[in-house]
């Protein structure tokens, strides 16, 4: 799943590509949201944003987006195209939109986000630049009480007839964190689907855990048949850069590649685990007073769970057998069971589990009640 960069506030305007390039040498992004307004002039602004058109990383392509947050009025949004436009003529071909250009758009004290298109296709007309839609979403989600269907209704309104009435929206850009995961995704298939526009799937600064359900969500987006023909623009998850720490283990920038590529396959295997981790209540507590036995017995029988132990005439063998219906498919249950490295996220008595070598010898850390105890074992 490709990635965008982030370029804050302030942060364009006292740092350099070639500075940024060192800082962030081990991940080539080939596409970069500036954000724009706020701290400097609109000229400013455009000039910074010349400036970080310039490959970061040698010769490869680099496309770039702004993002106002709706800051500047319509003259002031002019002018910073008319800038960029004069400072470098080819700007159009690397810009890919701008997001939220301008100010929120109130006819008597009273918004729409049939006015805020309104003024924003007029935006597009007069400075050829395409927008993207991004706080009007989740406006317009809270004003119909995050009803898809009203939702839906109101936007078929704007974009559903491109022959009688063009538009110049590039994108939806999707917060999930926001709007939720499923709104996020039907507005995207409702983008995708009928007006033929981009969804971008973006994060608010979430932790490593909200970003990768971001991910996932974009990933599936991308990659559904509705979206086959409609451009696809790199997602809004690149803020992991900025976090201090990570609730995910390994960290979610672990799981972004060189090229500015997030692996969602590995990354969904690792989310995987926290998932079985949720289910633990779900498994019966033991009275620790019942008694022992040496034959096979059940300790808990019903329609949800299932629990066996035997013991071997010697003594020195235990076999314990547990079974429970799992909403997915026993091929995903094996597939995560045998993913040894991460037994240590459901198992709380695991410290760790390491792969030796490629023959499948693993070293397994255990650690109950302050007792630390290690062993190795070879898988077959």
């Amino acid at each position: 799943l490709p990635v965008n960069g982030l370029i804050t506030r302030g942060e364009y305007a006292t740092s350099s590509p070639a500075h940024f390039s060192a800082a962030a040498k081990e991940i080539s992004f080939t596409s970069l949201k500036i954000k724009v307004a706020g701290h400097c002039s609109p000229k400013d602004d455009a000039l910074s944003l010349v400036r970080w058109s310039e490959p970061l990383n040698g010769p490869r392509k680099l496309s770039l987006r702004a993002d106002a947050n709706r800051a500047w009025d319509l003259a002031s949004a002019l002018e910073f195209v008319e800038e960029a436009k004069n400072a470098n003529s080819s700007i159009l071909s690397i810009l890919e939109f701008v997001e939220e250009p301008l100010k929120k758009q109130a006819v008597d004290k009273k918004w729409s986000i049939i006015d805020q298109v309104i003024a924003l296709d007029n935006f597009w007309n007069i400075g050829e630049i395409h927008y993207a839609l991004d706080e009007s979403l989740a406006d317009l989600a809270k004003d119909c009480d995050y009803n898809f269907g009203n939702i839906a209704a109101d936007l078929r309104r704007l974009f559903g007839d491109r022959v009688n009435r063009p538009h110049g929206c590039a994108a939806f850009v999707l917060k999930p964190a926001l709007i939720g995961l499923e709104l996020s995704l039907q507005l995207a298939k409702l983008a995708h689907e009928e007006f033929q526009i981009s969804a971008v799937f973006s994060s608010s600064f979430d932790s490593g855990i909200g970003l990768a359900f971001t991910s996932i969500l974009a990933a599936v987006s991308d990659r559904a048949p509705f979206s086959s023909k409609v451009k696809k623009y790199a997602h809004g998850v690149g803020t992991f850069g900025m976090l201090g720490g990570d609730t995910l283990s390994p960290s979610f920038e672990s799981y972004v590649s060189k090229e500015g590529l997030v692996n969602v396959n590995s990354l969904s295997r690792a989310l995987y685990g926290l998932s079985l981790n949720e289910m633990s209540d779900r498994l019966p507590v033991l009275d620790p007073a019942s008694p022992k036995r040496e034959s096979t017995i059940s300790l808990n029988e019903s329609d949800d769970y299932l629990a066996k132990t035997s013991t071997s005439t010697s003594g020195r063998d235990i076999a314990v057998s547990v079974s429970l219906p799992l909403p997915f498919s026993d091929a995903i249950a094996s597939s995560r069971f045998t993913d040894l490295p991460q037994m240590s996220r459901w198992s709380p008595w695991l410290n760790s589990v390491t792969y030796l070598d490629s023959a499948g010898l693993t070293e397994w850390n255990l650690n109950v009640r302050g007792v630390k105890f290690s062993w190795r074992a070879r898988s077959e």
